[in-house]
């Protein structure tokens, strides 16, 4: 390779990166809310799993108990415990499922050069970050994780402009 062809190549990878890091961005921060919802916890070095959902009422009795017939056998579960029962954390009940994970969107600022993230579901801050007495269940936020697997995305996006 001669020092004109890198140098054209070098011009490529300079003009495409910037847009195509962008996308990669967008793409592996969505991939990434997903992975936490579906892990139920947030990887940032190691996983750190979610606070599991509160299984009592006011009085403290457990609302998951199964009922019991008149001679003590055990019956099936109650209402609660039916609704619960290998729910995940964050999903909710009758709702259609997972409004919360699938609600997120991702705007691309070329002039910025910035890539933020979004949700019309104003509860979400508050899960995220365990406001208002909800204990914190981090989806989002700044992830080794995450940017390794942006990295690597770059770094595959490099090596087809550099062939």
């Amino acid at each position: 390779m001669d020092l004109k062809h890198l140098q054209i190549l070098l011009d490529r990878a300079v003009k495409e990166i910037p847009d195509k890091a962008l996308r990669i961005i967008g793409v592996e921060g969505k991939n990434f809310i997903s992975k936490n919802f579906r892990d139920e916890g947030f990887t940032d070095t190691s996983l750190v799993k979610w606070k599991k959902r509160k299984t009592t009422d006011r009085q403290g009795r457990d609302n998951t108990k199964y009922r019991t017939n008149k001679r003590g056998r055990q019956g099936s579960l109650n209402p609660y415990g039916q609704r619960n029962e290998g729910r995940a954390v964050l999903v909710g009940f009758d709702t259609g499922g997972n409004k919360l994970k699938n609600s997120f969107k991702y705007r691309i600022s070329l002039g910025s050069k910035q890539v933020s993230f979004y949700t019309a579901k104003d509860y979400a801050q508050r899960h995220n970050e365990g406001l208002d007495g909800m204990p914190e269940r981090q989806f989002i936020g700044k992830s080794n994780y995450l940017n390794e697997q942006i990295a690597k995305k770059i770094s595959k996006e490099l090596d087809k402009i550099f062939r």
